[in-house]
């Protein structure tokens, strides 16, 4: 194994990182693309890279998101499956951001990114602060509006089957959410979606 790589802190590992790590070699680019080529090293996108299996190194598909096109916050189905409202384990990953939308297939998933205004973005995220990094996710309340968001629905009825049907919400983890919360994003979102769709779950706790 590649002691430079061995010793390096990081799970996540940036060009600029590791082209100042072999500064002392004529080109450190070729180094690079041979210990990608020998599966040391594992392309995620281009300028970011993680460890390959021999170093046995973790990573987030979460922290990851954030570094792949940001700034960006999870949201949707995956922070739906997070937060346990949904029963499907979700493996792409859609982020908010407030940049143009992106999708990314990369080596280790799949990766979505919606535009919403800057001043919607940071209604309703949490901060998560974990061993393998750091992240934004929107919380329950902010997944579910996010959805409807982007949704075209016309009733309360409508919304039900939505969540019910569509999305497959749990009913007893809905019954959880802060209706104060909801408001606020209703408040703030300002389109008839979300004011159904907040309005089917305030019936249903």
């Amino acid at each position: 194994m590649e002691e430079k790589l061995l010793n390096t802190q990081s799970n996540y590992l940036t060009a600029e990182y590791l082209q100042a790590l072999y500064s002392s070699l004529e080109m450190p680019k070729n180094k690079i693309a041979n210990l990608v080529k020998k599966g040391e090293l594992v392309p995620v996108r281009r300028g970011l890279y993680l460890h390959g299996k021999p170093y046995g190194r973790q990573y987030s598909k979460a922290v990851l998101s954030g570094m792949i096109y940001g700034p960006s916050a999870i949201s949707f189905e995956y922070a739906l499956s997070h937060h346990g409202l949904i029963p499907e384990r979700v493996e792409v990953v859609t982020c908010l951001c407030f940049k143009r939308d992106k999708s990314f297939e990369t080596s280790v998933g799949s990766f979505h990114y919606k535009y919403i205004s800057k001043e919607l973005y940071p209604e309703g995220l949490e901060f998560y602060q974990t061993e393998l990094g750091n992240y934004f996710m929107a919380s329950a309340e902010k997944a579910l509006c996010d959805m409807a968001y982007f949704q075209t629905i016309t009733s309360v009825d409508a919304a039900r089957v939505y969540l019910f049907e569509s999305l497959r919400v749990d009913r007893d983890e809905i019954k959880k959410l802060n209706v104060e919360k909801l408001l606020l994003l209703e408040k703030c979102y300002k389109r008839k979606s979300v004011v159904f769709v907040v309005d089917a779950i305030r019936s249903e706790i």
